[in-house]
């Protein structure tokens, strides 16, 4: 009986003694999830484009056994965090213009910045100044945005815009326009501190009976009642309208550029990549995961019909009728 029992209780030594091993071998080899790196996350605010991005960024960097902090701007500003916490953090993303441009003046030099989803990296200081930036946009150049519209329209004479004299961003986008307009086009541009009020603008713009009005990102010209507004008047107007976002050719816009975040997202991940493995062939700033995006209800409406090669290499919003 006694060798029995010390038979037993050799089995359940055995068994305690394996289970004490295999607990030891997982602590001592290195674990696959074992966290490298360290990176927070900003969004601009709870939009959900921010949040797709956020989503595919953090998807992407945990692939690479990094470790993201997801926090709101919105919360950095009311609790003002100890900018000496920053060296426990190696990289900090920005999504969004407001997140971009607050962390690229609160943050120090010394600290690598990234940023996706943004509109005007220049505008907000993101291409001078700090030495460790890089990131990617949510437009293209204007010389890009001409050559779309040349392909959908061939045979458009004359485009109009909106701008203000008392923005620098607005007036440097007139003078970047009038560099790169085509020998064949004439441009109307309305300076909308001249007449005294968005509305009149509007109506002084479209009455130019030009063969499209095209806009830019630029919050002081346009904001959610300025894009309707301006939406109800080229539909009345029979004037087509090149959006900068996807959401306003989903608003009436004929065609525009369309950003995808979730593609934003994870080009942004392979930036904060090429600089947590201090890579030599770091990328610049880019503009991945920018499409076309065209309506063609608002196509139907107008009587246009866009060419198939724009068509088939376009996010399409509606159905011809």
């Amino acid at each position: 009986m006694a060798k029995m029992k010390t038979g037993r209780n050799e089995k359940g030594w055995i068994r305690s003694a394996g289970q004490v091993c295999l607990c030891l071998l997982f602590l001592c080899v290195p674990c696959s999830a074992e966290i490298l790196h360290n990176v927070n996350l900003v969004v601009s605010s709870d939009a959900g484009p921010y949040r797709e991005a956020a989503e595919a960024l953090e998807s992407a960097l945990a692939e690479q056994n990094v470790a993201t902090r997801l926090i709101t701007l919105e919360a950095i500003i009311q609790r003002e965090p100890s900018l000496s916490l920053e060296k426990k953090t190696e990289v900090w993303v920005a999504i969004g213009s407001r997140a971009a441009d607050y962390l690229n003046f609160s943050l120090p030099d010394s600290v690598s910045l990234v940023y996706c989803m943004v509109a005007d990296p220049e505008k907000i200081g993101l291409k001078s100044g700090r030495k460790k930036v890089v990131g990617v946009s949510v437009t293209t150049s204007v010389n890009e945005q001409f050559a779309i519209i040349r392909q959908a329209m061939p045979n458009l004479l004359s485009i109009g815009m909106l701008y203000r004299t008392s923005s620098a961003k607005s007036v440097q986008t007139l003078d970047e326009v009038l560099k790169h307009l085509p020998s064949s086009w004439q441009l109307e541009a309305v300076d909308v501190d001249a007449a005294g009020s968005m509305a009149v603008a509007i109506q002084k713009l479209v009455r130019k009976k030009v063969g499209m009005i095209w806009t830019m990102a630029d919050s002081s010209i346009y904001t959610r009642a300025t894009v309707k507004a301006l939406l109800l008047a080229s539909l009345r107007n029979q004037t087509p309208v090149f959006g900068f976002s996807g959401s306003f050719v989903k608003a009436g816009a004929l065609l525009g550029l369309d950003a995808d975040p979730r593609l934003q997202g994870q080009y942004a991940a392979s930036l904060v990549q090429n600089i947590l493995s201090q890579s030599k062939k770091q990328s610049q700033s880019a503009t991945p995961g920018v499409t076309l995006a065209v309506n063609l209800i608002v196509a139907d409406r107008l009587g246009i019909s866009l060419p198939e090669e724009i068509i088939g290499r376009a996010h399409v919003i509606g159905q011809n009728k």
